[in-house]
């Protein structure tokens, strides 16, 4: 069974992590999880066992994000970025900061938010379409992404998706395809492709 690095940020709640677990295991994976309480020596023990990592959601770049970001692309590890695990990625190698967004349009409950535009890109290819409708929780933004390449916008030109193209898979979105599972074709594309290639 292909295994998979889980990210448990101390500010997540069990419903929240409840949906990366489920979207790792519905494809077939087992999920390893860590906490970001954890030291270096059980995060090290965790990755020698994984193909991936997928680093969630969350309040701010958290102590581990950078650390788990340099692990998967020196180790040619999938890696899997929601949310704040996409903003971490856009500001890893960088001295930036996020950046508030100043407005509430990109935090909303759930269901469909607003668009993204893709750029030819894995993540295009992936989902097959240029055009995504996402859902969207975020308070803060990043202005640039340093070492990933950025394959997606917002309407209102906001970051929405970052890759490593010379990587098998290393993507990282601004929305949150493990809560869209059960009504959007796009997220099944991506988690499934996540897991599976």
């Amino acid at each position: 069974m292909r295994r998979f690095f889980l990210l448990l940020r101390s500010e997540n709640t069990e419903e929240e992590n409840k949906y990366y677990k489920d979207a790792i295991c519905r494809y077939g994976g087992e999920v390893i999880t860590v906490k970001d309480t954890d030291s270096k020596d059980v995060f090290l023990t965790a990755l020698e066992k994984v193909e991936g990592i997928l680093l969630p959601g969350g309040c701010d770049v958290g102590r581990w994000d950078y650390f788990l970001i340099n692990y998967a692309v020196c180790n040619n590890l999938k890696l899997l970025g929601i949310c704040q695990g996409m903003q971490s990625m856009a500001l890893w190698k960088s001295n930036d900061s996020l950046i508030s967004i100043g407005n509430d349009f990109h935090h909303q409950k759930e269901g469909y938010v607003h668009s993204v535009t893709l750029q030819d890109s894995r993540l295009q290819q992936i989902v097959g379409s240029y055009y995504l409708r996402v859902n969207s929780h975020h308070y803060q933004t990043v202005k640039k992404s340093y070492f990933f390449t950025v394959v997606g916008r917002s309407s209102d030109g906001l970051i929405e998706a970052v890759e490593n193209s010379m990587q098998t898979f290393q993507i990282g979105v601004q929305w949150h395809p493990e809560r869209m599972l059960d009504y959007d074709d796009d997220s099944k594309k991506l988690i499934s492709s996540f897991i599976l290639l």
